[in-house]
């Protein structure tokens, strides 16, 4: 992921946008980068979004049940 992308730009740009939002935003891109390194770390060239979209659900499923605990 580069530094300065647009994710980021949008968010320093965008002051207005409210905090639970820009919270929000940012644990999903988080989330979403880890599951695609994840993903690339196990499928190495054969790594794609849509199994990194399924780690991704794996994990959120992960901590919801850990909330539920």
């Amino acid at each position: 992921m580069k530094i300065e992308n647009a994710f980021d730009i949008h968010l320093k740009v965008n002051k207005s946008i409210p905090s639970e939002i820009r919270d929000a935003a940012v644990d999903v891109n988080d989330t979403l980068n880890i599951a695609w390194l994840s993903a690339q770390s196990i499928f190495e060239d054969k790594a794609s979004p849509e199994i990194a979209i399924e780690i991704y659900n794996l994990m959120q499923e992960r901590l919801n049940l850990k909330k539920a605990d």
